[in-house]
């Protein structure tokens, strides 16, 4: 195994303890380690995108791009890890640019970064966020010269949006959005148990 890179702070615990503090990024991604051993395998992704109904092109697709971009960040040594891993505790140092930025820093969610969002971008009273004004909202947010962070949340946005398809002609309900955040909606939609 390779060292730790130094200076790289873990957030609490080896990944997603069960009754413990968990940041919403921790929460987020723990719906994707089925093992709870801390380390989600492209395999573990593909297993819970196809949970949370995404066919199996889109979860190959999802697999492919959220552990090649993410993996590296995430597992924390100085060498790649080969077989593309994330390492729960250490999502949040694959936090990228060009987002909502309603995680902080340390994977955290900022409640009012997030409704500023809403309040920005979506019509009032700013329940709903319909594919338009989510599209602005990607816009609005990407950073000068940051192609992978203009992809990656163009990607994630989209995914949310194809997850949560809404029947409702106002968009995504502001409480569903909120829950990928947090992870809640995968295990409503999957029918899982809630890891608490």
């Amino acid at each position: 195994m390779v060292a730790p890179v130094d200076g790289l702070a873990d957030a609490p615990g080896t990944g997603f303890e069960p009754g413990k503090k968990n940041t919403a990024l921790q929460m987020h991604v723990a719906f994707f380690d089925t093992d709870n051993d801390g380390i989600i395998w492209p395999t573990d992704t593909y297993a819970g995108m196809r949970d949370i109904k995404f066919g199996v092109v889109l979860a190959v697709l999802s697999a492919m791009i959220i552990h090649s971009g993410f993996s590296y960040m995430s597992w924390g040594t100085y060498l790649p890890d080969p077989l593309f891993r994330l390492r729960i505790n250490r999502m949040h140092r694959a936090i990228h640019g060009s987002d909502s930025r309603s995680y902080t820093t340390t994977g955290e969610f900022d409640d009012n970064r997030f409704n500023l969002i809403f309040d920005m971008y979506s019509s009032a009273p700013h329940t709903h966020l319909t594919f338009s004004e989510g599209w602005r909202m990607y816009r609005g947010n990407m950073n000068a010269s940051d192609a992978f962070g203009w992809f990656a949340s163009a990607f994630e946005w989209l995914a949310t949006y194809i997850m949560l398809w809404p029947t409702d002609p106002r968009g995504m309900a502001k409480e569903d959005v909120k829950a990928v955040f947090n992870g809640s909606i995968f295990y409503r939609i999957s029918g899982r148990k809630p890891k608490l």
